[in-house]
């Protein structure tokens, strides 16, 4: 009787090391396939980023080059489907005489529903301006040599329909930078 009890301790003793080892393999299997969603993400976000048109582009260099200006923002009016994204390009053209830090600061500056009535304030801020994607960091650019940064603008789903009026400002030193730049987002 004792021989057939330690059998059964056995049995069980080499289901649960069976189970604990098919969980392990489960959790190993959803951590790989989680970090291959996050690379996904991540290659995704970094190939978007660089893709400004061509006609952006040039338009840019025909403003920063062209004539002159310390920022520029063209072709600023786009309309977004709920769920879809689209890529503004901000030139900037260092007047200075020496290499400096820019900054790229991007705020909400108003939201406009179908009937033209102002409904900024029904709209989370944070979450609005967190649909822009855009580099945050210093740019590094060299006296009078210009830098093109694409600005992606993704849109939820559950946006609420309306126009998004955006501002962005270029800082060097604490300061303004050229002309505060609006870019409008109609979202439908």
């Amino acid at each position: 009787m004792k021989k057939r009890h330690h059998n059964s301790n056995t049995r069980g003793a080499i289901g649960l090391s069976v189970e604990t080892l098919v969980i392990i393999i489960i959790s190993l299997v959803i951590l790989a396939g989680g970090i291959t969603l996050i690379y996904q993400f991540i290659s995704g976000a970094e190939e978007i980023k660089g893709q400004l048109d061509q006609k952006t582009q040039d338009e840019l260099e025909r403003l920063l080059v062209s004539q002159g200006k310390k920022v520029a923002l063209p072709l600023h009016v786009a309309t977004i489907g709920r769920g879809d994204s689209h890529v503004f390009g901000l030139g900037i053209l260092n007047t200075l005489d020496i290499t400096k830090p820019f900054y790229i600061q991007i705020a909400l500056n108003k939201v406009v529903d179908e009937a033209e009535q102002d409904i900024t304030n029904q709209v989370d801020l944070q979450q609005v301006q967190s649909w822009v994607f855009y580099d945050s960091g210093a740019l590094s650019i060299n006296s009078n040599d210009n830098h093109k940064e694409a600005l992606l603008v993704q849109v939820p789903k559950d946006a609420i329909k309306g126009q998004y009026i955006f501002v962005a400002t270029v800082v060097v030193d604490n300061a303004a930078y050229g002309n505060p730049q609006t870019f409008v987002v109609n979202v439908i």
